[in-house]
């Protein structure tokens, strides 16, 4: 068989462990596949290995891997790993270095693979002749931002299903060496053997000190200095990643900086950006609408917020005992963003009518895992602390002393939006003040939900009109949730002039919400707050109502 690169089938390989080095880590997956200048024949194949200790997988590599203890029931021994790799590929006589083999990061899999050799090749010779991708494209692209296995196939055109699972790293991997071998050819290198001694020979030009990327700079320069919505573009025409701007010049702008710190995850965007597209939107309100339709209906994969995914908008009973995805006479309460948004309010309420502090009711009304839970004597004192300071207005019931309490912390404190727990970030160390803070805090978002879920189903069916601060006049219609029309005004006063909608009840305004309603509505909500707080005017107009700027400036506190 001849060593030429493009006439040379060659094995695609990867491995997921648990861990940097054997040392650390057990193997958890091996993938491969044949491939070659044409891309990959026959079948990529990957399966699970039966870790060889029992060392604890940790939670960060459970969610990069998707390993789970559910994976052994699929799994096989190593020992019958190793046999069907080595088996995979059968090396011809014309090539005696051994299988060629392309790994993406060689440096990672191939002290476990060589370990995995020593136990179970009986004495024979290591079968793979192994190249790096990622040392190869140090050399040929020595100024991308990033060479990780995600940026590269960006970069070069593919949209690598990465997370999770070594069959997408192995067609990314594949991809890639297909990608690269014209690239080789031209610089002179048309051989296996001749590659090899070029990696050998060769050193890396050192990176600058300035990073460059590969995104033409004409094309940011040339945006307007005006509102709108920017897409991040692959080569292959995938939309990376969506963002407004009050100026789109500046704002992506601020991404490609040169020097000065700037995220993993950011550099490895920058490195795939081939294209940018933009929409001039008239305000930045609207651009803060139209960004997360966008997000919705491109699904870009560098977008963390405002993705649809398994979202749903939720609906509680009165009692907040439960909640539905489908509002009824019986769970009038919402729209919520999850089904869990308010455990917490329902736990406080619980307790305050004279439930047992349960376990599960102290981890919802502390927002933590119950592995995280103070111990009960410490949590009994901090509720009598907690219950002190919402205790006026005895001739109430607890839930409307609570709701009262609630809104008086958040006019007093503005308690920040909660993040979703995680195990790592969960408090250990827990004293009275901790214990009475989360306390409040679970009752603020409690009760902030319930106030905004009225203001979004208003907002659903609305006229609102705007001025942004040395800005015209806006006026859009709200129908369904959904912007229907956009106006020009002289003045936001000039809101009374539209024709007025036909009532609706909230009932008939909760009937429209989902996900991407709920978000749509939220994100105008919080627009019109910082329009407002940024010295603007803002009008609404509720069926036959209008609500002026003066009117809406006490309510809009609450929310």
């Amino acid at each position: 068989m001849s060593d030429h690169l493009f006439e040379l089938p060659v094995l695609a390989l990867d491995c997921q462990a648990a861990g940097a080095t054997p040392a650390h880590g057990d193997l958890l997956e091996i993938g491969w596949a044949v491939c070659s200048q044409a891309g990959i024949s026959g079948e990529v194949h990957s399966q699970w290995i039966v870790p060889r200790t029992r060392r604890p997988i940790r939670r960060a590599v459970r969610e990069l891997t998707g390993w789970s203890e559910s994976c052994i029931e699929e799994a096989v021994d190593e020992g019958r790993a190793w046999t069907q790799l080595s088996e995979a590929f059968t090396m011809s006589p014309g090539v005696p270095a051994g299988t060629p083999t392309v790994i993406h990061f060689a440096r990672f899999e191939l002290p476990f693979l060589r370990e995995l050799h020593g136990r179970h090749g009986r004495g024979t010779a290591f079968p793979f002749d192994v190249v790096c991708l990622h040392d190869i494209a140090v050399r040929l692209f020595p100024d991308l931002p990033r060479r990780n296995l995600r940026a590269l196939a960006g970069y070069l055109g593919h949209a690598p299903t990465l997370s999770r699972r070594s069959a997408g790293h192995v067609e990314a991997t594949a991809f890639i060496w297909s990608q690269l071998l014209p690239i080789l050819g031209q610089t002179g290198i048309e051989t296996w053997s001749a590659l090899k001694l070029w990696l050998e020979q060769s050193r890396p030009s050192p990176r600058s000190k300035r990073r460059s990327f590969p995104l033409d700079p004409k094309q940011r320069r040339n945006l307007p200095d005006k509102p709108g919505v920017y897409r991040f573009i692959r080569k292959n025409g995938d939309v990376l990643y969506v963002g407004k701007a009050a100026s789109l010049k500046k704002r992506v702008a601020s991404h490609f900086k040169t020097r000065g710190p700037a995220t993993e995850r950011s550099l490895e965007l920058l490195t795939q950006v081939h294209e940018i597209s933009h929409t001039q939107t008239p305000s930045a309100l609207e651009a803060a609408l139209l960004e997360s339709d966008d997000i919705k209906r491109f699904d870009p994969p560098y977008n963390v917020q405002l993705r649809t995914a398994e979202r749903n908008a939720w609906f509680a009973r009165r009692d907040l005992t439960e909640v539905v995805m489908k509002v009824d006479a019986d769970h009038p309460i919402g729209p919520l963003p999850s089904k869990r948004a308010l455990a917490g309010l329902a736990a406080l309420i619980a307790m305050a009518e004279g439930a047992d502090a349960s376990p599960a009711r102290m981890a919802a009304a502390l927002v933590v895992p119950s592995a995280f839970l103070p111990d009960e004597p410490l949590f009994s004192e901090g509720w009598r602390a907690f219950s002190a300071g919402v205790a006026a207005s005895p001739e109430l019931s607890p839930a409307r002393r609570l709701a009262r309490a609630s809104l008086a912390l958040w006019r007093e404190r503005r308690y920040s939006e909660p993040e979703a727990p995680t195990e790592d970030s969960e408090p250990t160390d827990w004293d009275l003040a901790r214990v009475q803070r989360r306390l409040e805090r679970s009752l603020v978002q409690g009760g902030l939900l319930i106030r905004r879920a009225r203001w979004l189903c208003l907002l659903s069916e609305a006229i609102v009109a705007f001025r942004e601060r040395g800005q015209c006049a806006r006026a859009l219609v709200i129908a369904q949730g959904s912007l229907s029309e956009a106006h020009e005004l002289t003045q936001v006063d000039d809101i009374r002039r539209l024709s007025a909608q036909r009532p609706k009840s909230l009932g008939e305004r909760r009937a429209c919400f989902d996900a991407n309603v709920y978000d749509r509505m939220r994100i105008l909500l919080t627009e019109l707050q910082r329009v407002r707080m940024d010295g603007g005017e803002i009008a609404l107009r509720i069926g036959g109502h209008t609500y002026t700027t003066a009117e809406l400036s006490e309510p809009m506190r609450s929310v």
